[in-house]
């Protein structure tokens, strides 16, 4: 089961107020819950199924794009699989939102509905204007991991191609 929690099918894990869960994993025909804090479950399934983790990946964000708080996780360069925070937790459990599957944040009077690109929707205890900075981040960030893998891939094909006309 473990291997199946953590794919872009994923909407957002977001935390829970339940006596024995802390966070649950939302997708569009289920909702998985979890007793580790969010951050925990992603860095745990970073762990076994992508051989990284969390701080590593932020350790990246850092250096690459030069974030340093609340930054989006990029899972999946190739298929826009990407997680990104919207709101902030003293407890290391935010609630993370998949990029791949977000339509629109809405605003309102008690928070922010969040809208799912298959019609699910959502509110969450956060800041419309938050969201919609870490949507811009999230987007800025996947583009350029994208371009930096695409020209790691075209460098190494130049020079495969001039080792071969030597």
């Amino acid at each position: 089961m473990i291997p199946s929690l953590l794919n872009p099918g994923i909407c957002c894990i977001e935390p829970v107020e339940h006596p024995e869960f802390l966070c649950e994993a939302v997708y569009h025909d289920r909702v998985l819950p979890s007793v580790k804090p969010s951050e925990d479950l992603i860095d745990e399934l970073l762990v076994y199924c992508h051989g990284t983790n969390l701080k590593a990946r932020r350790a990246h964000l850092k250096a690459a794009h030069d974030i340093h708080r609340l930054g989006p996780i990029v899972i999946d360069e190739r298929i826009g699989f990407t997680l990104f925070p919207v709101t902030v937790s003293r407890r290391r459990n935010p609630c993370w939102v998949n990029l791949h599957q977000l339509l629109e944040f809405r605003p309102g009077t008690e928070g922010t509905e969040i809208r799912f690109n298959h019609g699910m929707m959502k509110w969450i205890d956060a800041d419309y204007k938050l969201c919609e900075k870490q949507y811009a981040k999230a987007l800025k960030v996947l583009d350029r991991s994208t371009k930096i893998r695409e020209q790691s891939a075209l460098y190494t094909t130049r020079q495969e191609g001039a080792r071969l006309l030597l």
